[in-house]
């Protein structure tokens, strides 16, 4: 690049980087908000956002650097509520329920589950809750007691009707997130594989592991930031304009 001399290459440079700041910010303030919009979501687990730097070419060859984003999960486990609900269950430690999607399985935290007209144990958006490789069914149960033991077998009074499947990941932060609180497999989380001591507890639901409190400071606090960033713009604006309308002003 050839630069005249006492020309600054990046002559907008206060304005890229109150820009990018601001971007990011805003980046930062979806995910707090969305994880703040979950915090009664069963088996919600909240998200986070870091930035990493990196150089990026230029057409010229000269190079600048970037930032790039990179969402993280945070997998922890959340409280346990007691609801008497007998289609409610809650995953003590780690684990995933296997859902049957359209899309093909899906694994959920989210145990508030309900029985449809087929008999078949389902998630609340419909989806067959899956035992053994295949949809739950549990036949007529009209007057009989069900009950799931901690190692997630159904019994239909003594009847054994089938067993959750409850797996787990080898990094399952790294399971991709598609919505209604269901993640997908990747092959950087790893096969899904069956959990060797499985805790189910009926009855019981897990709530988001979001801290509300900690979610709403951090938002007023990025709220400011926010503020404080667009204000850097309009002084850069100001300096702009004080350039162009009185210092380069002939005399």
């Amino acid at each position: 690049m050839n630069i005249s001399t006492g020309i600054h290459p990046y002559t907008r440079l206060g304005h890229m980087e109150a820009l990018e700041g601001a971007i990011m910010t805003e980046r930062r303030l979806d995910i707090a908000a969305n994880n703040l919009a979950n915090a009664d979501t069963p088996g919600f687990r909240k998200q986070g956002i870091t930035f990493e730097e990196y150089m990026l070419k230029q057409q010229d060859g000269t190079s600048r650097t970037a930032k790039g984003e990179v969402i993280w999960q945070d997998m922890s486990m959340g409280s346990v509520h007691f609801t008497k609900n007998q289609w409610d269950f809650a995953i003590n430690g780690k684990g995933f329920f296997a859902v049957q999607t359209p899309a093909g399985t899906r694994y959920t935290r989210a145990g508030n589950f309900m029985l449809d007209g087929q008999s078949r144990l389902i998630t609340q958006d419909g989806y067959p809750v899956l035992g053994d490789g295949a949809p739950i069914v549990l036949e007529d149960t009209t007057g009989k007691y069900v009950t799931v033991s901690p190692d997630g077998h159904f019994f239909v009074d003594e009847t054994d009707a089938g067993k959750l499947d409850v797996v787990t990941f080898d990094a399952p932060e790294k399971l991709e997130r598609m919505g209604r609180n269901y993640y997908k497999a990747t092959p950087a989380a790893g096969a899904p594989t069956p959990v060797d001591t499985v805790n189910i507890a009926q009855g019981y639901l897990e709530l988001s592991n979001v801290n509300t409190l900690e979610d709403m400071i951090n938002l007023i606090d990025l709220h400011r930031a926010y503020e404080l960033q667009q204000k850097t713009l309009q002084a850069v604006d100001h300096m702009d304009d004080k350039a162009v309308n009185s210092i380069g002003r002939l005399a």
